[in-house]
Protein backbone atom coordinates (compact mmCIF):
# COMPACT_ATOMS: atom_id res chain seq x y z
CA UNK A 1 0.00 0.00 0.00
CA UNK A 2 1.15 3.53 -0.72
CA UNK A 3 0.19 6.36 1.64
CA UNK A 4 0.68 10.09 1.42
CA UNK A 5 4.30 10.71 2.38
CA UNK A 6 5.42 12.77 5.36
CA UNK A 7 8.14 14.56 3.45
CA UNK A 8 9.42 14.46 -0.09
CA UNK A 9 13.14 15.14 -0.40
CA UNK A 10 13.71 14.49 -4.10
CA UNK A 11 16.38 11.89 -3.39
CA UNK A 12 17.27 11.41 -7.04
CA UNK A 13 17.86 15.12 -7.50
CA UNK A 14 19.89 15.33 -4.30
CA UNK A 15 22.10 12.49 -5.49
CA UNK A 16 23.07 14.62 -8.47
CA UNK A 17 24.39 17.43 -6.26
CA UNK A 18 28.09 16.87 -5.67
CA UNK A 19 30.77 18.57 -3.61
CA UNK A 20 32.64 18.49 -0.34
CA UNK A 21 31.09 18.34 3.10
CA UNK A 22 29.74 21.56 4.62
CA UNK A 23 28.44 21.75 8.18
CA UNK A 24 24.83 22.94 8.21
CA UNK A 25 22.31 23.61 10.93
CA UNK A 26 18.63 24.53 10.84
CA UNK A 27 18.77 26.81 13.86
CA UNK A 28 19.98 29.97 12.10
CA UNK A 29 21.86 32.61 14.06
CA UNK A 30 22.25 32.07 17.82
CA UNK A 31 19.21 33.35 19.62
CA UNK A 32 17.22 33.97 16.46
CA UNK A 33 13.50 33.43 16.83
CA UNK A 34 10.96 32.06 14.41
CA UNK A 35 11.01 34.05 11.17
CA UNK A 36 8.09 36.22 10.13
CA UNK A 37 5.90 34.67 7.48
CA UNK A 38 4.55 36.20 4.31
CA UNK A 39 1.14 35.79 2.74
CA UNK A 40 -0.66 32.53 3.48
CA UNK A 41 -1.77 31.01 0.19
CA UNK A 42 -4.47 28.35 -0.05
CA UNK A 43 -3.21 24.85 -0.80
CA UNK A 44 -5.61 22.75 -2.83
CA UNK A 45 -3.26 20.47 -4.73
CA UNK A 46 0.32 19.27 -4.71
CA UNK A 47 1.14 21.83 -7.40
CA UNK A 48 0.47 24.60 -4.85
CA UNK A 49 3.35 23.42 -2.66
CA UNK A 50 6.32 25.35 -3.99
CA UNK A 51 9.24 26.10 -1.65
CA UNK A 52 12.40 28.23 -1.95
CA UNK A 53 14.64 25.16 -1.85
CA UNK A 54 12.98 23.89 -5.03
CA UNK A 55 15.12 26.34 -7.00
CA UNK A 56 18.21 24.47 -5.79
CA UNK A 57 17.11 21.02 -6.95
CA UNK A 58 17.16 19.78 -10.49
CA UNK A 59 13.62 19.51 -11.77
CA UNK A 60 12.30 16.16 -12.94
CA UNK A 61 12.72 17.30 -16.54
CA UNK A 62 16.34 18.32 -15.89
CA UNK A 63 17.11 15.02 -14.17
CA UNK A 64 15.79 13.18 -17.20
CA UNK A 65 18.07 15.26 -19.48
CA UNK A 66 21.03 14.38 -17.25
CA UNK A 67 20.10 10.70 -17.27
CA UNK A 68 19.79 10.67 -21.07
CA UNK A 69 23.18 12.34 -21.37
CA UNK A 70 24.65 9.76 -19.01
CA UNK A 71 23.27 6.97 -21.19
CA UNK A 72 24.70 8.49 -24.38
CA UNK A 73 28.14 8.99 -22.87
CA UNK A 74 28.09 5.44 -21.49
CA UNK A 75 27.17 4.17 -24.95
CA UNK A 76 30.19 5.96 -26.44
CA UNK A 77 32.42 4.43 -23.78
CA UNK A 78 31.07 0.95 -24.45
CA UNK A 79 31.78 1.44 -28.14
CA UNK A 80 35.49 1.71 -27.33
CA UNK A 81 35.28 -1.84 -26.03
CA UNK A 82 33.48 -3.09 -29.12
CA UNK A 83 30.03 -3.16 -27.57
CA UNK A 84 26.98 -1.75 -29.30
CA UNK A 85 24.49 -1.10 -26.51
CA UNK A 86 22.72 2.03 -25.37
CA UNK A 87 21.48 2.04 -21.75
CA UNK A 88 17.73 2.58 -21.43
CA UNK A 89 16.88 6.27 -21.73
CA UNK A 90 13.25 6.23 -20.61
CA UNK A 91 12.55 9.10 -18.23
CA UNK A 92 13.96 8.24 -14.82
CA UNK A 93 11.68 10.63 -12.94
CA UNK A 94 7.93 11.17 -13.30
CA UNK A 95 7.36 14.73 -14.52
CA UNK A 96 3.61 14.56 -13.99
CA UNK A 97 3.72 14.66 -10.17
CA UNK A 98 4.73 17.73 -8.13
CA UNK A 99 8.03 17.16 -6.33
CA UNK A 100 6.61 18.09 -2.92
CA UNK A 101 3.02 17.03 -3.49
CA UNK A 102 2.74 14.89 -0.34
CA UNK A 103 4.82 17.05 1.96
CA UNK A 104 1.99 17.99 4.31
CA UNK A 105 -0.21 14.98 3.68
CA UNK A 106 -3.54 15.09 1.88
CA UNK A 107 -4.47 18.39 0.22
CA UNK A 108 -6.34 17.49 -2.98
CA UNK A 109 -10.11 17.04 -2.60
CA UNK A 110 -10.52 15.10 -5.84
CA UNK A 111 -7.78 12.65 -4.90
CA UNK A 112 -9.14 12.24 -1.38
CA UNK A 113 -12.63 11.44 -2.69
CA UNK A 114 -11.13 8.73 -4.87
CA UNK A 115 -8.20 7.43 -2.84
CA UNK A 116 -8.63 8.46 0.80
CA UNK A 117 -5.12 8.45 2.27
CA UNK A 118 -3.73 6.27 -0.51
CA UNK A 119 -1.32 8.10 -2.80
CA UNK A 120 -1.69 7.89 -6.56
CA UNK A 121 0.50 5.14 -7.99
CA UNK A 122 2.35 5.56 -11.23
CA UNK A 123 1.87 2.52 -13.47
CA UNK A 124 4.89 0.25 -13.55
CA UNK A 125 7.03 0.68 -16.61
CA UNK A 126 7.97 -2.43 -18.58
CA UNK A 127 11.20 -3.98 -17.35
CA UNK A 128 14.17 -2.96 -19.48
CA UNK A 129 16.17 -5.81 -21.03
CA UNK A 130 19.57 -6.37 -19.48
CA UNK A 131 22.65 -6.43 -21.73
CA UNK A 132 24.88 -9.49 -22.01
CA UNK A 133 27.14 -10.04 -19.03
CA UNK A 134 30.30 -8.96 -20.85
CA UNK A 135 28.62 -5.61 -21.64
CA UNK A 136 27.24 -5.25 -18.12
CA UNK A 137 30.69 -5.77 -16.60
CA UNK A 138 32.18 -2.92 -18.62
CA UNK A 139 29.14 -0.71 -18.10
CA UNK A 140 29.21 -1.08 -14.30
CA UNK A 141 32.93 -1.70 -13.80
CA UNK A 142 32.10 -4.79 -11.79
CA UNK A 143 34.35 -7.26 -13.49
CA UNK A 144 37.83 -7.43 -14.98
CA UNK A 145 39.85 -4.22 -14.74
CA UNK A 146 41.09 -4.65 -18.31
CA UNK A 147 39.09 -5.86 -21.32
CA UNK A 148 40.66 -6.39 -24.75
CA UNK A 149 43.81 -4.68 -23.58
CA UNK A 150 41.89 -1.55 -22.55
CA UNK A 151 41.55 -0.49 -18.90
CA UNK A 152 37.95 -0.30 -17.75
CA UNK A 153 37.19 3.17 -16.30
CA UNK A 154 36.68 3.44 -12.57
CA UNK A 155 33.03 2.69 -11.92
CA UNK A 156 32.70 1.39 -15.48
CA UNK A 157 31.35 3.35 -18.40
CA UNK A 158 28.51 4.74 -16.33
CA UNK A 159 31.04 6.05 -13.81
CA UNK A 160 33.01 7.69 -16.59
CA UNK A 161 29.84 9.25 -17.99
CA UNK A 162 28.86 10.73 -14.64
CA UNK A 163 32.33 12.21 -14.14
CA UNK A 164 32.15 13.80 -17.59
CA UNK A 165 28.95 15.56 -16.61
CA UNK A 166 30.66 16.91 -13.49
CA UNK A 167 33.51 18.53 -15.44
CA UNK A 168 33.75 22.18 -14.50
CA UNK A 169 31.07 21.83 -11.82
CA UNK A 170 32.15 23.94 -8.82
CA UNK A 171 32.34 22.46 -5.36
CA UNK A 172 28.94 22.84 -3.73
CA UNK A 173 26.76 21.57 -0.95
CA UNK A 174 26.60 17.76 -1.19
CA UNK A 175 23.25 16.13 -1.75
CA UNK A 176 23.19 14.48 1.68
CA UNK A 177 23.81 17.80 3.44
CA UNK A 178 21.14 19.54 1.40
CA UNK A 179 18.64 16.77 2.12
CA UNK A 180 19.43 16.90 5.84
CA UNK A 181 18.99 20.66 5.97
CA UNK A 182 15.71 20.29 4.10
CA UNK A 183 14.56 17.68 6.61
CA UNK A 184 15.63 19.75 9.63
CA UNK A 185 13.77 22.83 8.43
CA UNK A 186 10.70 20.75 7.60
CA UNK A 187 10.63 19.39 11.16
CA UNK A 188 11.33 22.83 12.60
CA UNK A 189 8.39 24.27 10.66
CA UNK A 190 6.13 21.43 11.80
CA UNK A 191 7.05 22.13 15.44
CA UNK A 192 6.60 25.90 15.03
CA UNK A 193 3.97 27.33 17.38
CA UNK A 194 2.01 28.81 14.48
CA UNK A 195 1.64 25.39 12.87
CA UNK A 196 1.01 23.61 16.16
CA UNK A 197 -1.75 26.07 17.06
CA UNK A 198 -3.59 25.16 13.87
CA UNK A 199 -2.83 21.48 14.43
CA UNK A 200 -4.65 21.81 17.74
CA UNK A 201 -7.58 23.37 15.91
CA UNK A 202 -7.48 20.49 13.49
CA UNK A 203 -7.63 18.00 16.39
CA UNK A 204 -10.69 19.74 17.81
CA UNK A 205 -12.37 19.77 14.42
CA UNK A 206 -11.72 16.05 13.95
CA UNK A 207 -13.06 15.33 17.45
CA UNK A 208 -16.33 16.96 16.45
CA UNK A 209 -16.75 14.17 13.88
CA UNK A 210 -15.87 11.50 16.44
CA UNK A 211 -12.29 10.99 15.26
CA UNK A 212 -9.52 11.26 17.83
CA UNK A 213 -6.01 11.70 16.43
CA UNK A 214 -2.88 13.32 17.85
CA UNK A 215 -1.97 14.96 14.56
CA UNK A 216 -2.49 14.66 10.82
CA UNK A 217 0.12 11.92 10.51
CA UNK A 218 -1.65 9.74 13.06
CA UNK A 219 -4.74 9.97 10.86
CA UNK A 220 -2.71 9.32 7.72
CA UNK A 221 -0.96 6.28 9.22
CA UNK A 222 -3.98 4.63 10.86
CA UNK A 223 -3.45 0.89 10.36
CA UNK A 224 -7.08 0.54 9.34
CA UNK A 225 -6.10 2.13 6.05
CA UNK A 226 -3.61 -0.64 5.27
CA UNK A 227 -5.77 -2.42 2.72
CA UNK A 228 -4.61 -2.48 -0.91
CA UNK A 229 -7.56 -0.27 -1.87
CA UNK A 230 -9.18 2.53 0.13
CA UNK A 231 -12.30 1.55 2.07
CA UNK A 232 -15.40 3.73 2.37
CA UNK A 233 -14.48 4.37 6.02
CA UNK A 234 -11.01 5.54 5.02
CA UNK A 235 -12.39 7.89 2.39
CA UNK A 236 -14.91 9.29 4.87
CA UNK A 237 -12.16 9.90 7.43
CA UNK A 238 -9.88 11.51 4.83
CA UNK A 239 -12.71 13.79 3.70
CA UNK A 240 -13.32 14.88 7.29
CA UNK A 241 -9.56 15.35 7.75
CA UNK A 242 -9.27 17.53 4.67
CA UNK A 243 -12.32 19.58 5.67
CA UNK A 244 -10.65 20.28 9.03
CA UNK A 245 -7.38 21.24 7.33
CA UNK A 246 -9.31 23.63 5.11
CA UNK A 247 -11.27 25.11 8.02
CA UNK A 248 -8.12 25.80 10.02
CA UNK A 249 -5.95 26.82 7.07
CA UNK A 250 -3.33 24.34 8.27
CA UNK A 251 -1.59 23.48 4.99
CA UNK A 252 -1.32 27.08 3.83
CA UNK A 253 0.19 28.26 7.11
CA UNK A 254 2.50 25.26 7.26
CA UNK A 255 3.75 26.13 3.78
CA UNK A 256 4.20 29.81 4.71
CA UNK A 257 6.14 28.92 7.87
CA UNK A 258 8.44 26.45 6.12
CA UNK A 259 8.96 28.96 3.31
CA UNK A 260 10.15 31.53 5.85
CA UNK A 261 12.63 29.10 7.43
CA UNK A 262 14.01 28.14 4.03
CA UNK A 263 14.32 31.77 2.93
CA UNK A 264 16.27 32.57 6.07
CA UNK A 265 18.62 29.63 5.51
CA UNK A 266 19.26 30.73 1.91
CA UNK A 267 20.02 34.29 3.05
CA UNK A 268 22.31 33.23 5.88
CA UNK A 269 24.20 30.76 3.69
CA UNK A 270 24.08 32.66 0.42
CA UNK A 271 27.62 31.68 -0.74
CA UNK A 272 26.76 27.99 -0.37
CA UNK A 273 23.45 28.32 -2.17
CA UNK A 274 25.02 30.45 -4.90
CA UNK A 275 27.60 27.71 -5.46
CA UNK A 276 24.85 25.11 -5.54
CA UNK A 277 22.93 27.08 -8.18
CA UNK A 278 26.08 27.46 -10.28
CA UNK A 279 26.85 23.75 -9.99
CA UNK A 280 23.38 22.92 -11.25
CA UNK A 281 23.76 25.28 -14.21
CA UNK A 282 27.10 23.81 -15.28
CA UNK A 283 25.96 20.21 -14.86
CA UNK A 284 22.82 20.80 -16.90
CA UNK A 285 24.78 22.66 -19.60
CA UNK A 286 27.18 19.71 -19.82
CA UNK A 287 24.25 17.34 -20.21
CA UNK A 288 22.53 19.43 -22.87
CA UNK A 289 25.68 19.59 -24.95
CA UNK A 290 25.60 15.80 -25.04
CA UNK A 291 21.90 15.40 -25.77
CA UNK A 292 21.88 18.17 -28.41
CA UNK A 293 24.88 16.94 -30.37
Amino acid sequence: MVKATRIVLAAVAAALVCGCGIALSASGEPGSGPPAIGAVRPVGSGADIVLPFDAYRHTATEINVIERATALLARDCLGRFGHDWTPPTADAVDTSRPAAGGRYGIVDAAEVARLGYHAPVRPDRPAQPQPPLDVLMVYTGKGASTVGGRPVPEGGCVGEARRRLEEGVPTAMPGAAFAELDRELYLTAQADERVQRLMAGWRGCMAESGRQYADVWAANDDVRWSSPEPTPEEIASAKADLACRTRTGLAGTWLAVETAYQQRAIKERSPEFDALAKAMQVRLANARRVTDR
